[in-house]
């Protein structure tokens, strides 16, 4: 009977000892397997950005959706991610004007299979943008002459913090429809007739005087409308909401005379005050006399992403003419 009962209870220790094993190499697999896992998502998260921003980059230089995939695909294959081989997808949509690449890949478990778990799939994503801003978020009222940039789209340094600050330079209009020279400005309704209390509403959306928020103003397709007032206003009345974006930097439309072979801006028979692109203005003061009302700051720098200022549709040609092409992850 001894040796009955010393047999039950060795097979019983061999049963526990099997599932201690098996629960050990669980265990092991989790660390061993999931670090290696991790390590392959580190790897192929990079091949996703790079064909993302290797796709984005094919977009602004003029290619289509389907060429600036194959560069994506491309681009992850070395990286050691081919689309279609040993289970790997490399996925390249357009949501929203940017380029979004995923990439799903399996990873062979050496461990985890003891438990069923032979191989996890290991996915990434990564969003770029490339191109020049195409959209602006609270937009100042106010045009600003294309004279005051360089060829590659930077401000001259005359009107930039560095000559500016910290008083500011001032643009003083002469009360016409566009700037009329490199230190004047003018008002603008983007396409809408200028009036006094417009104005004043327009500006009192912004952040500081706590309105109805300024709706994102986008442009599309290479278009270069007139943005000028229309209407040869000074509407000194206006300022008396101008403090509302004092202190702060605001996206302002920059205006000059259309490209050739465009005699007129888009949709109008102007020849001046065509939009060219947008730029960064920092507001420090303004001044109100008669027809010499005054705007008072500097440019920022150009190749800064601002929060401001976004890309959404701007590829190839539909890009402005003015400004400075930024190339990046989106996340």
């Amino acid at each position: 009977m001894a040796t009955r009962a010393r047999g039950r209870q060795g097979g019983q220790m061999l049963v526990l000892f099997t599932l201690a094993l098996i629960a050990m190499i669980a265990m092991v697999g989790l660390v061993i397997d999931g670090g290696a896992a991790y390590a392959q998502r580190r790897g192929q998260q990079n091949a996703a950005d790079l064909a993302a921003l290797a796709a984005a980059d094919a977009l602004y230089n003029g290619q289509t959706q389907g060429q600036a995939t194959t560069v994506a695909q491309n681009v992850a294959a070395t990286n050691f991610y081919t689309n279609g081989t040993n289970g790997v997808v490399v996925s390249v949509t357009y949501p929203g004007g940017q380029v979004k690449v995923d990439v799903q890949a399996p990873h062979q478990n050496y461990f985890a299979g003891v438990v069923g778990q032979p191989i996890w799939q290991v996915s990434t994503t990564a969003s770029a943008n490339a191109g020049i801003p195409d959209t602006a978020v609270g937009a100042a009222p106010v045009i600003l002459p294309i004279s005051d940039f360089n060829p590659d789209g930077s401000p001259k340094a005359q009107y930039t913090a560095a000559n500016c600050a910290p008083s500011g330079c001032e643009w003083g209009n002469s009360n016409g429809d566009v700037p009329a020279n490199a230190t004047d400005w003018a008002w603008t309704l983007y396409g809408a007739n200028v009036n006094t209390s417009t104005v004043r509403s327009y500006l009192e959306a912004f952040g500081t005087c706590g309105g109805t928020p300024v709706a994102d103003v986008t442009i599309n397709d290479g278009e270069a409308p007139y943005w000028g007032q229309g209407n040869n206003g000074m509407h000194n009345g206006a300022f008396n909401s101008a403090n509302c974006i004092v202190g702060l930097d605001v996206p302002v439309p920059i205006v000059g005379p259309p490209v050739a072979p465009a005699a007129t801006c888009t949709n109008s028979a102007e020849i001046n005050g065509c939009f060219k692109g947008w730029a960064m203005f920092h507001v420090t003061g303004f001044e109100k006399h008669g027809n010499q009302s005054k705007w008072i700051g500097w440019f920022l720098p150009t190749g800064v992403e601002y929060p401001n200022l976004k890309i959404t549709s701007c590829s190839g040609t539909s890009c402005p003419d003015l400004g400075t092409p930024d190339l990046y992850l989106a996340n």
